[in-house]
């Protein structure tokens, strides 16, 4: 990978039963700080198509931009991910984020080092959080089913985490995301 700020995907050299993509686990404020391009936005529309070397399915998404919450991107946003389907054919990566149009999102965001102007997830949908509404309030979640969460400095792999995880009300995440980008969590 390119730099110490990507979250490795050690999938490739550790085994982990039950098909799971394995990134770094790291607390949300670990990961604003180390992600370059922070977005609020609504899911546009995906499109799948085969990579240069008709070898792989790629998915692009675009997102339009409600808030850049950091760095500088543009209205709108073209997400990389890996896999898809092309008629009968489908390519599956475990953990890929996956995207509805008009869904409501937060991504933690990297420019694509093989596609100028595009950006990947920073480890795959642990970057992802959705804003979806819920009697009473709107609130923040992410999707970790098809990931296994690596720890920094402790030994061994934590399972296939196979589960949503609830990040608070809507409000407040963006509440932090913010604050720690201009300076403000510890």
């Amino acid at each position: 990978m390119r730099s110490s700020l990507r979250f490795p995907l050690l999938g490739a050299l550790l085994a982990v039963p039950a098909l799971a993509t394995v990134v770094m686990s790291v607390s949300v404020d670990e990961l604003i700080a180390r992600t370059p391009v922070i977005v609020h936005g609504t899911v546009h529309r995906s499109e799948v198509n085969w990579d240069e070397a008709h070898r792989g399915i790629w998915t692009w998404t675009e997102i339009v931009v409600r808030e850049s919450l950091k760095g500088k991107p543009s209205t709108t946003v073209l997400v990389k991910q890996p896999g898809g389907a092309i008629g009968e054919l489908r390519q599956s990566v475990s953990g890929a984020a996956r995207f509805e149009p008009g869904e409501e999102v937060v991504l933690f965001l990297e420019p694509a080092i093989d596609e100028p102007g595009a950006f990947v997830i920073m480890g795959l949908s642990f970057g992802k959080v959705t804003l979806e509404s819920n009697p009473g309030a709107k609130v923040a979640k992410r999707n970790l089913k098809g990931l296994a969460l690596a720890r920094p400095g402790r030994a061994g792999i934590v399972g296939p985490v196979n589960e949503l995880e609830v990040l608070g009300t809507a409000d407040a995440f963006l509440a932090r995301v913010r604050k720690a980008v201009a300076g403000g969590a510890k």
